[in-house]
């Protein structure tokens, strides 16, 4: 976890703080018993150090009274919704195979207050604006958002502070061909790892059951099979039960009608 986005904020002795994250430009000052925080979305650092400054005067505020001297600190956390991701193209695994998949998820980035030696969340924004899309039939379907990064085979080899990597295990249970083209991943049942240099979650399992979509989840209780001494960050926003039923997948066939 880069110390030089994350972690507690020393303010400069005039003006306010910047930090970079993701699409995410965060600013941060403080005033007496105040904090003030201001953020914006923009296409590249480039961007983010030529506005610092220049456009002062239109940067919108939003002020938290707390106490004097108290400590701000910026700390990771996972989307407040499933994330669907698709794969660059539609991927089949033959019944009783399994594969091994990961996904990149852009992380949420928590404002703490410290005072009185208990952390409370101020605030928490999207490190990259994600756009909402909606998954399985209108009845049982949920609100998610939409991931731009396709589902990778491999780990990203340049870690992104930015993101957490997902790994993703996905099993046909079934008599038949799993082909999808979309798979929902279930953020807000997941915690967050720190594991050399990079932010983990825990590993899922999804086992495909069959032709009526509905897959069993479960999730790995504790760090990633090939990090176990991974350590947590941040504990995931709805507790998991020991195994959940959900629908998981957009088969291929429902895109072609074949």
């Amino acid at each position: 976890m880069d110390p030089e986005l994350w972690g507690q904020l020393t303010l400069p002795d005039a003006g306010h703080i910047v930090r970079c994250i993701g699409d995410a430009v965060i600013r941060a000052r403080t005033l007496e018993d105040e904090w003030e925080i201001a953020r914006s979305y923009l296409d590249s650092q480039s961007d983010a150090d030529a506005s610092d400054g220049s456009a002062e005067a239109e940067i919108a505020w939003t002020r938290f009274v707390t106490v004097r001297n108290d400590t701000l600190t910026l700390k990771p956390g996972l989307p407040d919704r499933p994330v669907v991701v698709r794969p660059e193209s539609p991927i089949v695994i033959l019944p009783g195979r399994w594969g091994r998949f990961f996904v990149s998820i852009p992380l949420w980035i928590r404002f703490v207050s410290g005072a009185a030696g208990k952390d409370t969340v101020m605030e928490e924004v999207p490190s990259t604006v994600l756009p909402s899309t909606w998954f399985g039939d209108i009845g049982t379907g949920e609100l998610c958002y939409a991931l731009d990064v396709p589902l990778r085979r491999d780990v990203d080899p340049v870690a992104d502070p930015g993101v957490a990597t997902c790994e993703v295990r996905v099993t046909n249970g079934s008599k038949e061909r799993l082909r999808f083209e979309r798979i929902c991943v279930h953020a807000e049942h997941m915690r967050l790892y720190l594991a050399d240099g990079r932010l983990w979650t825990n590993e899922v399992r999804v086992v495909f059951r069959g032709t009526d979509q509905v897959s069993q989840l479960t999730f790995r209780n504790g760090p990633p099979e090939r990090h176990p001494s991974g350590v947590v960050v941040c504990e995931p926003r709805v507790a998991p039960e020991s195994s959940l039923i959900k629908r998981s997948f957009t088969l291929f066939r429902e895109i072609t009608g074949f």
